[in-house]
């Protein structure tokens, strides 16, 4: 099968008639080491990564204490075809520049979590059991981390996530190594992975690689909602690598006990403060241990979606975003 890697690179548009290329102010070059109090921000239909319409959500976001979003950017694939196009639509790379600029002007850091968007399934369904299928798939993925690497560089991303998910192709070790140091070669800041939880999280073999360990946290809970053993699990893999834990995602839908399968939005009855008593769990399992680095609940988006009746994992106008307050603007960390 031959390789064929599509990019679109659109001319960049007026963005300084918005005021939104103009340097971030000094006071927002802080320190890169920092506890991370975000949300990903995600571009949401109609305004996508629009700069205007950014600006007018992070100031929304703002008074509830969040000091970081992760951009986060689709490639799209389908299974079986080691293809990758990206930098399209209302997610490209000259939007999210633009952003990354309007969100440093509020005193607000960016993680740049680029995804593959797999038709049909989703990353940790792509294998490549062929080593020459496999060869051409690690050969346009390194495309696609060599164009948002050169982009978290030009925008100054805080961190940047080298990948998303893949659960099955994460076991090819030397692979995710070299991609490792090309983004390293091509973006000076620290670097993170998204993993699954369960079996990914737990023996991925390159975490010392990185500068974050990154986990996409959707654990089950139990119906007491003791975070015990999850809490177990992951300081286990901290333990071993001595890297700082960032929770890249976590979240609950907002339908009934969202705690049994925390990714799941199957539609059943809405319970907004079952989803706020699973935040509230989340915080108080991980906010004070010494090697937590901060989390990126899942997801706020560019247009202001949620609010009472959405029983999607939007925290925005529930309960929950009040616990996201309550936390972030506790001075504890």
């Amino acid at each position: 099968m031959r390789l064929r890697v599509s990019v679109c690179c659109v001319a960049l548009l007026s963005l300084a008639s918005w005021g939104v290329l103009a340097p971030p102010p000094t006071s927002a070059r802080l320190s890169r080491v920092f506890f991370q109090k975000g949300v990903n921000f995600t571009a949401e239909w109609p305004a996508g990564y629009a700069p205007a319409a950014a600006a007018a959500m992070l100031d929304k976001l703002r008074p509830y204490g969040v000091n970081a979003i992760a951009l986060v950017p689709y490639g799209a694939a389908r299974r079986g075809e080691p293809v990758l196009r990206y930098s399209l639509g209302m997610e490209r790379a000259d939007l999210i520049e633009a952003v990354a600029r309007v969100a440093h002007q509020r005193g607000i850091r960016v993680l740049l979590k680029p995804q593959v968007w797999v038709r049909g399934g989703f990353p940790g369904d792509l294998d490549f059991p062929n080593p020459s299928e496999r060869a051409r798939w690690f050969s346009a993925y390194r495309g696609f981390l060599e164009f948002y690497a050169r982009l978290a560089s030009r925008c100054q991303a805080d961190v940047f996530c080298v990948g998303v998910e893949f659960g099955k192709l994460t076991r090819y070790e030397t692979e995710w190594r070299s991609l490792i140091e090309r983004a390293r070669e091509l973006y000076s800041g620290p670097l993170t992975y998204a993993a699954n939880p369960g079996p990914e999280f737990e023996t991925l073999r390159f975490w010392d690689a990185l500068d974050y360990i990154g986990l996409n946290d959707y654990y089950p809970l139990p119906d007491d909602l003791s975070p015990a053993e999850v809490v177990r699990k992951v300081a286990a893999v901290q333990q071993r690598f001595r890297r700082p834990v960032l929770f890249t995602e976590v979240g609950f839908s907002t339908f009934e006990a969202p705690q049994r399968a925390p990714w799941d939005e199957t539609p059943r009855k809405l319970a907004p403060q079952d989803q706020a008593r699973c935040y509230e769990a989340v915080f108080r399992a991980f906010y004070a241990q010494p090697w937590f680095a901060g989390m990126y609940w899942w997801k706020v988006g560019t247009d202001g979606g949620g609010g009472p009746d959405d029983g999607g994992h939007t925290p925005w106008g529930k309960p929950a975003m009040e616990i996201v307050a309550k936390w972030y603007r506790s001075g504890r960390r």
